[in-house]
């Protein structure tokens, strides 16, 4: 049970990364590895992606360093009518501050920001980033034998790809390479400010509730 557990645990944190908890000391910033690498883009970017690459790099310096209320505060704030905040932060909390394993750092490099498109009410973009994630095995139970971890590369492996997947099962550590798609947008009744929300096959199920339909039709 504490396996399957630890392996959807993995799979939230490489989905939602990016919040701390109450109950438990979270590390210190500054104990982290955390770096915002921005990519030189050949492309020259318009005004308008430059004001919005700041708020991009200030959400993504926020995820690096797990700062919980930082994150939330930079989110879609929609997305929080079907899912109740306290509840999904108090679920992200209780992973990232598990007794299993440990977040040793979280790296991120932007690859694309998209053109800035324009709705009724305000202005959206698509983003991709890049993210490394190191992970290590607190708990020296956990993955203590070739065939466990042999399992455990093949269900990240399905997810992520066998080249984006390292087990170090001398160091107990793993290390996942992903791109991330975000959604920002911009609402002119909500102080002009970009906010963010994740673009992938689980947020999309969500988006209909949540986005207008202007966003809708253009994505």
């Amino acid at each position: 049970m504490k396996k399957k557990l630890l392996i959807l645990s993995l799979l939230l944190i490489t989905g939602c990364i990016g919040f701390n908890e109450e109950k438990k000391e979270p590390k210190k910033t500054e104990e982290r590895v955390n770096i915002v690498n921005i990519v030189k883009n050949r492309k020259n970017y318009t005004k308008k992606q430059l004001e919005l690459k700041k708020y991009f790099d200030e959400y993504l310096v926020r995820l690096n360093s797990l700062d919980t209320e930082g994150v939330i505060d930079m989110t879609y704030p929609k997305l929080f009518i079907p899912i109740n905040k306290t509840i999904f932060k108090q679920y992200i909390n209780n992973v990232l501050t598990s007794d299993q394993i440990s977040i040793e750092s979280y790296d991120t490099n932007i690859t694309d920001i998209g053109k800035v498109q324009s709705y009724d009410n305000g202005e959206f973009a698509k983003l991709k980033y890049k993210a490394t994630i190191t992970l290590g095995f607190i708990n020296p139970n956990l993955y203590s034998d070739e065939l466990s971890i042999r399992v455990l590369n093949n269900i990240l492996s399905e997810k992520y790809g066998q080249e984006n997947i390292q087990i170090d099962s001398t160091n107990r550590v793993i290390t996942i390479h992903e791109e991330q798609k975000l959604l920002a947008i911009k609402d002119n009744n909500s102080n002009e400010e970009w906010k963010f929300i994740g673009d992938n096959p689980e947020y999309r199920k969500l988006y209909p509730e949540i986005l207008p339909k202007e966003i809708l039709s253009q994505i």
